[in-house]
């Protein structure tokens, strides 16, 4: 779980006491592609940290998948609506690869909280940068054109580029696939620059 350490640190350092008390709190859990982290209608009572392989989140509308997020190595995943409202989801979580996640129920975690100011904080922090990251996708649909949301996407996450089946890729950014293709086509002849309305978040910087 050093991987987890990782991250955590980076956000607000662990003592001892707290990382051996946050390494009896997570376990190792896997997943084989396909698998459902969370299904429709289940009720979201973990986060998990990804230690390898990929997710997808999404709903159905019309027999149509709309793909929200993905959900790579070094992120944490929940239904995070679901998670804090306690209501059925209507967002699964499916996983794309066979996936290794490390695993914290809620009551763990809000003990984890409770007892350690450390954990406070780190709980504030992903709480502050899953608003940022949902408002910036919000905006950046709304208000990006179809190259600009494909150059970021390029940009931001060139790994998923060739993990994710381009027809997902096309979900997520809100086209269809035959968009997405000509998009490609502009993009790799002419090379534009484009800025979308966000830039990039540091992390660092929450």
């Amino acid at each position: 779980m050093q991987d987890l350490k990782a991250y955590l640190e980076k956000i607000s350092p662990l003592n001892k006491e707290e990382w051996s008390l946050t390494l009896q709190a997570f376990k190792e859990e896997k997943y084989g592609k396909g698998v459902f982290f969370i299904k429709e209608g289940g009720y979201c009572n973990k986060v998990s940290f990804l230690s390898k392989g990929l997710f997808k989140l999404y709903y159905l509308t019309e027999g149509q998948e709309k793909i929200m997020l993905f959900f790579a190595e070094g992120q944490f995943l929940t239904d995070y609506f679901g998670y804090l409202t306690q209501t059925p989801s209507i967002r699964p979580i499916q996983a794309l690869e066979d996936s290794v996640v490390y695993t914290i129920t809620r009551d763990k975690l809000d003990h984890l909280i409770k007892t350690s100011q450390t954990w406070s904080n780190i709980a504030r922090v992903m709480a502050e940068r899953a608003y940022i990251f949902a408002v910036q996708r919000a905006n950046r649909l709304l208000h990006d054109d179809f190259d600009t949301r494909f150059i970021t996407f390029m940009t931001e996450h060139p790994s998923l580029l060739q993990r994710v089946p381009q027809y997902m890729i096309a979900s997520y950014l809100d086209m269809t696939p035959e968009t997405l293709s000509r998009v490609k086509k502009r993009t790799f002849k002419s090379n534009p620059s484009l800025k979308s309305i966000h830039a990039g978040i540091d992390p660092h910087l929450l």
